[in-house]
């Protein structure tokens, strides 16, 4: 989130948004986004700004650089901004996020777009709906409260499925450092793996069952790891060719899904990674084969 402004700092204004928000260039030529009652009022560019009187300072991260941040403060309702911040601060409570800028500044995106659709009885399709609920129940569980909780706040009538997109900004949070498509792209991939998997074994698999939601953990790790190119690559096990003799249809698994997550990022999947993969195939696969 953004942080609490304790110091005093001196700040050029570059740019007056409305009475609360404030754009400004500290001395070391960082350009920061000031929040605060009254911080704007009766102020003009190029006036100094003691930065401690704002309530908080956000800089430019991830997508939103510093004037997109500002814009996005002045059109936000303070009540919604508020809403946002408690929101960020569940996730913490709840899942163990960080209550960082990341991660509140697209809730509040989100949830002025959500407002105002429900306020405009307009409506669209959340496409990973069953995706998002099977492969990240707690963040989807996480993302219905927030919606009820938006409701009863702000009087409004939000579309039931708007948890989609809060359960995935909680994901997003966990390893993507604002990317979003990544997210996306994650949860397309995993879903297109469990079809792959049940097609290559003749059944589906539950999963809701523990053995899958660890499974999906896993591969969760895989593709964080790889697509910030920091693939396992240190093991002097052929894990692999063992699995290959037991557990063929494991192996085989493991190798094809090895190949969607890099199709879906663009890198080549290395062969500890593959190891890995096998592993958790494997277990998956035995777990599977005793339930039938």
């Amino acid at each position: 989130m953004a942080s609490d402004v304790t110091a005093s700092t001196q700040a050029s204004i570059k740019r007056v948004y409305n009475n609360n928000v404030l754009l400004a260039i500290e001395t070391d030529a960082t350009e920061v986004v000031l929040l605060g009652k009254g911080i704007g009022f009766q102020r003009r560019p190029g006036e100094a700004v003691d930065t401690s009187l704002a309530d908080q300072r956000f800089v430019a991260e991830g997508p939103y650089r510093a004037p997109q941040l500002a814009g996005l403060l002045s059109d936000a309702p303070s009540d919604q901004i508020t809403l946002a911040q408690t929101i960020t601060e569940l996730g913490h409570a709840t899942l163990g996020l960080e209550p960082r800028q990341s991660l509140m500044i697209p809730v509040l995106d989100h949830l002025m777009f959500a407002v105002r659709r429900a306020q405009e009885g307009t409506h669209i399709d959340f496409p990973l709906r069953w995706e998002v609920a099977q492969l990240y129940p707690a963040e989807a569980a996480l993302g219905r409260h927030v919606v009820t909780l938006v409701n009863e706040s702000l009087g409004v009538q939000l579309q039931e499925d708007e948890w989609v997109a809060f359960a995935l900004h909680f994901v997003n949070q966990q390893w993507t450092k604002g990317d979003f498509s990544k997210t996306v792209a994650m949860t397309e991939t995993i879903s297109r793996v469990f079809l792959r998997l049940a097609e290559r074994w003749g059944t589906p698999i539950d999963e809701n069952a523990s053995s899958a939601a660890r499974f999906v953990t896993h591969l969760r790790y895989v593709f964080a790891r790889a697509a910030s190119d920091k693939q396992l690559s240190t093991s002097r096990l052929d894990v692999l060719t063992a699995v290959r003799q037991a557990y063929p249809e494991a192996a085989e698994a493991a190798l094809d899904i090895a190949e969607l997550i890099g199709k879906a990022i663009n890198r080549v999947i290395s062969n500890d990674e593959i190891s890995y993969l096998a592993l958790h195939t494997t277990r998956l696969y035995a777990e599977m084969k005793e339930q039938q």
